[in-house]
């Protein structure tokens, strides 16, 4: 089990680097937003399976519009459904293997922020989430942005 494991996060990260080449390894302001959504959407489902929580599946109802549209971008950026698909499932496993081999309780308490930030946010509050995420993540200088 170990090994597979292990595998399976060697298999993860693999993926994840493959995929950040996408578009020649720039994102594009949308690209980077998007991205950074879909990434707390992520750590969203996995916290609420985690602690057996439907703000996941809330979420996804009240902010559907901006979901399908980040999914969107991500698609056209990745060059298709198959390289977003694989993208999409590396940071899901990625985001399943911070949380392994903690309790459930122990990983509620530490996604309880999460989850309560999560509770209130409409598509204006995600899409100004995310892109405060996006103007983080581009200030690190781990993104390179397209065009310069």
């Amino acid at each position: 089990m170990k090994r597979f494991v292990g595998a399976a996060l060697a298999a993860s990260i693999m993926l994840s680097a493959g995929a950040a080449g996408a578009a020649d390894g720039c994102y594009t302001a949308p690209a980077l937003e998007a991205e950074q959504g879909m990434r707390f959407l992520i750590d969203l489902m996995v916290a609420s399976t985690a602690c057996r929580d439907q703000t996941y599946g809330l979420f996804q109802q009240r902010n559907k519009e901006t979901v399908l549209a980040y999914q969107k971008t991500l698609i056209a950026h990745f060059h298709g459904n198959a390289a977003y698909d694989r993208w999409d499932t590396a940071l899901a496993n990625d985001a399943a293997m911070r949380d392994a081999g903690k309790s459930g309780p122990q990983a509620c308490q530490e996604q309880a922020d999460l989850l309560k930030k999560a509770a209130t946010m409409d598509n204006a509050g995600f899409r100004a989430y995310a892109a405060s995420l996006a103007a983080t993540a581009e200030s690190t200088g781990h993104y390179k942005k397209c065009g310069r």
